[in-house]
């Protein structure tokens, strides 16, 4: 057999950039599309950047004029402060008792967010179930009304699910919040799972059962360790929904018993001043739990979510 020849890789190129008079292609679209990728980007990226640098810095620096951006004296106090009180100058601005107040609106929000998972996974994976796999009149029309009644503005509930947990006697505690977080985070969990759970072969269950498991047996052994990276999607959305919540925590809790940490770091900001850097280090501190999980588990975040949305 005759070998073929390979042309050389110059000669592979495509027609448009060797014929001689001929101008170059620019590629347009892909310079558009990164260009405004990158002004979105630094959209986001630079306002939080100036946020963590203005938290190691010193008062004094933080409120100059001219402004500065990169801390020159850097310095750990401002987080130190959130747990070490007596770090606290009695010459402070107006709003640093907060700081005093931190470590519990953490644990608090902590309380809630963790809550909220566990009772988005154990509900939404039941209803999830159900919708996937068996077949009753209207459940597609409460599918839709599920994902639907997330469309209601926040502030046109707002008075009845404050009547609802006032009547509970649940006001200013953790409660009035995991039941107030679980009326709009459970139906999305719903609905991610559903579409996830229709994915996968009914052929896993008939074996699972065929082995002798219970329906309980099965969900835990086989079926939801298959349908991980939409648990994972969905313990992530609820933890961050739920972390970064501040309209409903304002208004159903009073005492530091229940606030969390969005409240804290408001309070902050006062009417008579504010201090810069202990603001900075408090919106740092509620951003790391999500950040560090969102970073953890992005692939299967992805993949729990466009899975579903794809093949559902």
């Amino acid at each position: 057999m005759s070998e073929i020849a390979i042309p050389p890789r110059e000669l592979r190129r495509p027609l448009e950039t060797r014929l001689p008079g001929r101008p170059l292609r620019v590629p347009w679209r892909g310079i558009v599309i990164y260009s405004v990728s990158l002004v979105v980007a630094l959209w986001i990226i630079l306002p939080f950047s100036w946020i963590i640098l203005s938290s190691f810095m010193h008062e004094v620096d933080a409120i100059a004029v001219p402004p500065e951006f990169i801390p020159h004296r850097v310095t750990f106090d401002n987080y130190l402060a959130f747990f070490e009180p007596q770090l606290l100058r009695a010459n402070e601005f107006v709003g640093q008792g907060a700081a005093k107040d931190a470590p519990r609106a953490l644990l608090n929000s902590t309380i809630v967010a963790v809550s909220i998972v566990v009772i988005n996974l154990t509900l939404g994976s039941m209803a999830g179930y159900a919708f996937a796999r068996l077949k009753f009149h209207g459940s597609t029309s409460l599918l839709v009304f599920y994902i639907g009644s997330r469309m209601v503005p926040p502030l046109a509930v707002m008075i009845a699910l404050y009547g609802l947990v006032q009547s509970l006697h649940l006001l200013d505690s953790l409660g009035a919040l995991v039941l107030t977080y679980t009326t709009f985070t459970v139906p999305y969990s719903i609905w991610i799972l559903q579409s996830y759970f229709r994915t996968i072969p009914i052929e896993l269950e008939d074996a699972a059962r065929v082995d002798g498991c219970n329906w309980l047996g099965m969900m835990w052994r086989v079926f939801l360790p298959v349908a991980t990276p939409s648990l994972i999607a969905v313990a992530l959305f609820s933890f961050l929904s739920s972390w970064g919540e501040f309209l409903y925590a304002l208004i159903m809790t009073t005492s530091m018993n229940s606030k969390t940490m969005p409240i804290i770091v408001s309070q902050f900001v006062t009417d008579i001043n504010t201090s810069p850097v202990l603001l900075s280090a408090s919106g740092v501190l509620a951003v790391i739990p999500p950040l560090v999980l969102a970073l953890a588990f992005q692939k299967l975040i992805i993949t729990g979510i466009a899975a579903g949305a794809v093949k559902g």
